[in-house]
């Protein structure tokens, strides 16, 4: 019997889920036997929604994956990205996932866990194809900002550029709406993460518009976890931690962003 035993715990240890989390986190989930997910559907290709309705993306991917390594069911539940947080908070979801950047605020929060880096990214300026005046950060002074409500790549705008650099700025429930303002003109250019409209671009879904390869910060991106349940972050912080090492994340990056991840930028 204590064969058996030290067995199944080495086979769960080896797929990176310690015994406690994998008997503990299930008590602690919002609904028996599923991990409910909080996703904006607007952020790609993070997260978003396809012709027919259904989610997908590296989000998306990511999560269903989790879930199969941990035996559970995955339900996602849209809402706008500014909502995921508190909707978190609130203990509506178990996690959200929806490409949500680990700030140094977010990191040291006591409302929910931030977990480690499943992607490293960037903090770019996207604008108009025809707008050749903007060739980096250092030309988008007085001109109009567009960002995702409750995103942080306008914070980190407006903290390392120069003060009173950006005088107006809009925004928006995501992406899409974001995208749609700057294709008609009333925003300059876009404050956005790099892979995501260089996704947009590559597949056909982004026209007329150039992210540009100045970042004015690399940044980390993970999901976030519930705080009333340890065990579920802890696994799920194990399980990418093997997925770095093993080639999976990268595989999900070459799939959606057609990308390499460089963990040496990972904070």
């Amino acid at each position: 019997m204590e064969f058996v035993r030290t067995a199944l715990l080495g086979i769960i240890a080896a797929f990176g889920i310690s015994a406690a989390s994998a008997q503990d986190f299930k008590s602690g989930l919002v609904n028996a036997d599923t991990i409910t997910v909080g996703t904006s559907g607007s952020a790609p290709p993070f997260s978003m929604t396809s012709a027919t309705g259904e989610l997908e993306g590296f989000d998306i991917d990511v999560v269903n994956l989790i879930a199969k390594q941990l035996g559970v069911t995955a339900k996602f539940e849209k809402l706008d990205f500014a909502g995921l947080l508190p909707g978190l908070t609130a203990g509506r979801f178990d996690l959200i996932a929806s490409g949500v950047t680990r700030t140094p605020e977010r990191l040291a929060s006591k409302d929910f866990f931030l977990l480690s880096p499943y992607i490293v990214n960037g903090v770019a300026v996207t604008r108009r194809e025809a707008d050749s005046a903007i060739t980096g950060w250092k030309d988008v002074c007085g001109k109009t900002m567009g960002a995702v409500r409750g995103g942080t790549f306008q914070k980190v705008a407006k903290e390392k550029l120069p003060a009173d650099c950006v005088t107006e700025s809009r925004e928006y429930p995501g992406a899409t709406e974001l995208f749609l303002d700057l294709e008609n003109r009333r925003i300059d250019f876009a404050a956005h993460d790099f892979l995501g409209p260089k996704y947009l671009a590559k597949s056909g879904k982004l026209t007329g518009a150039v992210t540009l390869d100045d970042l004015l910060s690399t940044i980390t991106q993970s999901v976030a976890v519930n705080n009333k349940n340890k065990p579920l972050a802890d696994a799920i912080d194990a399980q990418f931690e093997t997925w770095r090492k093993d080639g999976t994340l990268q595989g999900l990056a070459d799939k959606w962003f057609g990308a390499s991840i460089d963990w040496s930028k990972a904070q």
